[in-house]
């Protein structure tokens, strides 16, 4: 039976992209929040009845919180648990007015989420009883000959719940659905939360899915969504969806070169597969 230890909890992405990562998290994410105090107070004002801030705010803060956890988490059991963290977060904060758009937009994210959700729980089984570990490290350390079979499966559950949290084709209307929510809430979801959490997922994992199956899917998907979110940016009106539609577009490019799984189409080092050079 499989047990998390100590040493595979410990955080590993000290550097590169985990740090671009944490300061994108804890200097923009803050800067919302800060933000958000002035703006809440006028849109409490606007809404009349009882002051929910507090619970705006401690949401806000779990958000951030979870998304430390997601970025240093090396066991992938950790990872699981503040990814869903995230998600339980922001279907309470698309739904914070309560309206009926609001709360069915909220399930909408809900229940996208949650495919990508049971993908991830389903790579974590095979990867625990096939593989015996749940180490972000050594999974990145397979030699690219063995990425096949099992591992293979694992690697594409793993791309496919990083598509969903993504909001990639045909997962992204979630996204869209958000825009609904205050201003902080669709900040915090386009910035520093949920969509780059995927994004950082299959970052992390592009070396798994150079030349093989599980690669070319990530690149066809993030292909697609880049072509037509596109598209769909320059089509709008409304500064919200422009901003959401270039937002999933522009994480289709990161998610097609992703998909390459070379270091210089991600740009960052993989000490992890001991390539020995650095993306200039």
């Amino acid at each position: 039976i499989y047990t998390l230890s100590l040493h595979d909890a410990l955080p590993i992405f000290g550097r590169d992209l985990g740090v671009v990562m944490a300061l994108i998290i804890g200097i923009v994410g803050s800067l919302i929040c800060v933000y958000a105090v002035g703006y809440m107070r006028d849109f409490q004002e606007q809404e009349g009845g009882r002051d929910r801030r507090p619970w705006f705010f401690f949401l806000s803060f779990l958000f951030l919180s979870a998304m430390f956890g997601i970025v240093f988490s090396n066991n992938l059991a950790w990872m699981f648990f503040f990814w869903e963290i995230t998600t339980l977060c922001s279907f309470a904060l698309i739904g914070y007015t309560k309206t009926e758009e609001a709360v069915n937009n909220s399930f909408r994210q809900l229940t996208l989420n949650l495919v990508g959700g049971i993908a991830f729980v389903s790579a974590l089984i095979l990867l625990a009883d096939r593989y015996g570990t749940l180490s972000l490290a050594e999974l990145l350390a397979t030699p690219d000959a063995e990425v096949a079979g099992w591992m293979l499966a694992a690697v594409m559950l793993l791309s496919l719940a990083g598509i969903a949290k993504s909001a990639q084709m045909p997962f992204h209307t979630w996204l869209l659905g958000a825009m609904v929510a205050p201003t902080p809430t669709s900040a915090l979801l386009h910035s520093s939360t949920m969509v780059k959490a995927g994004a950082f997922l299959l970052l992390k994992l592009s070396p798994l899915l150079h030349g093989n199956i599980g690669g070319d899917m990530v690149m066809a998907v993030g292909g697609a969504t880049f072509l037509l979110a596109s598209m769909g940016a320059i089509s709008q009106s409304n500064a919200k969806r422009v901003l959401a539609y270039s937002t999933i577009a522009n994480l289709g490019l990161i998610v097609a070169c992703a998909g390459v799984g070379t270091p210089e189409a991600v740009c960052q080092r993989s000490e992890e597969r001991r390539v020995g050079k650095e993306c200039r």
